[in-house]
């Protein structure tokens, strides 16, 4: 809902707000702030789990590494498309407007608001077993079905609470988030780090580079800077316009990279003396057994904390998307539609069927390919502040959505063409994001209006 500006940006104060330009008397904050609120938002231990999953590809070391760096270079998108959140003061999905149209932007805005709850869902599912296990072994309650609501109920307050109140909150939060936790990850990633293996991961032979690297490089890409490319100007449009933007790109870019990076290495160190971390249904547990005593409750207390950091940036973003979608309510209040579907989802997982988290995170892998063909666009219309031909973006983003969709495999969904090397990987992605960009640029250039 768009509104007037509104000076009301004040740490524990309600962001009022919503999708309507951010005025320069609105404006204020510093480079360093993107770079740590970048930081905290990745800081999360599920990060372990995808570097076991780029060595299940039965890699070398090198291969892995190359997989892990190349793939999170993909960050840098999320840095590039700051950059018009800072220039217009609008949120990403409200400034998708100016090359979908108001109608097609509703549409894929409600998209870009299902991928952000789905994975509100999955930080409350991990962050509830997190919680329900150092209430286990510090308090000794029993691990019951009671406390394992109970640590829903509280973990689902502190993550909603803090998106309620906006910008303002979670930017200051995520900046002492950064500077705690991520000291205390550091010397929980020192603990594990005596499990590893070292001979066998330095002389593992190395494995396809069509059928193992790639598929892993796609695989990086869709968990991380993927599952956050329509956020990005959601954190910039508060910067002063005096800021330059490259400065601004480099601080989101090198915040996510450096926290994904140090996690996901640690992961593929860990895989060759544990390979079930890759398919393990709780690798929060899972890891645990494998701390000393001394680092058990701070591993839980930083996992719960890490995921907060990431779902808070996830709700806050979803609401903004909503209001990008056409919903008439105030942005605070986005978060009370936000709290009934994902509590509702994480009920179901925690109580009912546990196995619904696969067919879950498959639903949102299939929701990643309609966000992949858009981020093509996006790209290519970081610069473009005047309105372009809405059709042209349209049937681009639709072709190559078409071609993303029958490219993909997940749980819940398998296209016509996902064979060979696209099963089993997300290389669908990428299609879809290429053809995009191959169909808006080829009607770009046969004329200033659009072809079609």
């Amino acid at each position: 809902m768009i509104s007037p500006d509104i000076d009301t940006h004040q740490v524990w104060h309600v962001e009022r707000n919503g999708i309507n330009p951010i005025n320069a008397s609105g404006r204020h904050g510093t480079v360093r702030q993107v770079f740590w609120l970048w930081f905290a938002g990745n800081l999360s231990f599920t990060y372990l789990v995808i570097g076991a999953v780029v060595w299940s590809y039965g890699l070398s070391l090198g291969q892995s590494v190359l997989a892990i760096a190349t793939g999170l270079l993909s960050f840098a998108a999320i840095g590039y498309l700051g950059i018009p959140g800072k220039v217009t003061g609008l949120p990403t999905m409200a400034y998708s407007e100016k090359y979908f149209g108001p109608k097609a932007n509703r549409f894929i805005a409600l998209i870009a608001w299902l991928n952000m709850v789905g994975w509100e869902t999955i930080v409350l599912i991990i962050g509830s077993y997190a919680l329900q296990t150092v209430f286990h072994l510090v308090f000794g309650v029993p691990l019951t079905a009671v406390w394992l609501v109970a640590s829903l109920g509280l973990t689902a307050a502190a993550e909603l609470f803090l998106a309620f109140l906006g910008h303002a909150t979670i930017e200051y939060l995520q900046q002492r988030i950064s500077y705690i936790f991520g000291f205390l990850t550091l010397l929980v990633i020192l603990a594990l780090l005596p499990h590893t293996a070292w001979h066998a991961v330095w002389t593992h032979s190395s494995g396809s580079w069509l059928k193992g690297v790639i598929p892993a490089i796609t695989i990086v890409v869709a968990v991380s800077a993927l599952s956050w490319i329509t956020t990005a100007s959601d954190y910039t449009r508060y910067l002063p316009h005096h800021l330059p933007n490259r400065r601004i790109a480099y601080a989101a870019t090198l915040g996510s990279i450096i926290p994904t990076l140090g996690l996901m290495l640690t992961g593929l160190l860990l895989a060759q003396s544990a390979p079930a971390l890759a398919t393990a249904a709780n690798p929060v547990e899972f890891l645990l057994h494998w701390l000393p005593l001394w680092a058990q409750i701070p591993y839980l207390i930083i996992t719960l904390t890490g995921m907060l950091a990431g779902g808070i940036l996830c709700a806050y973003s979803s609401g903004l998307s909503l209001l990008a979608a056409g919903v008439k309510v105030p942005r605070s209040r986005t978060v009370g539609i936000d709290a009934v579907l994902s509590i509702t989802a994480s009920l179901y997982v925690l109580l009912v069927s546990q196995g619904f988290l696969n067919s879950f995170e498959g639903f949102l892998e299939v929701i990643a390919t309609f966000l992949a063909p858009w981020a093509a666009i996006a790209l290519l219309n970081v610069r473009q502040i005047q309105p372009t031909a809405p059709s042209r973006a349209i049937i681009a983003w639709l072709i190559g959505a078409a071609v993303a969709l029958s490219t993909t495999s997940t749980p819940v969904f398998t296209g016509p063409l996902a064979v060979g090397i696209f099963n089993g990987s997300s290389l669908g992605y990428f299609v879809g994001f290429a053809v995009t960009a191959l169909v808006y640029i080829s009607g770009k250039r046969q004329s200033p209006g659009g072809p079609f």
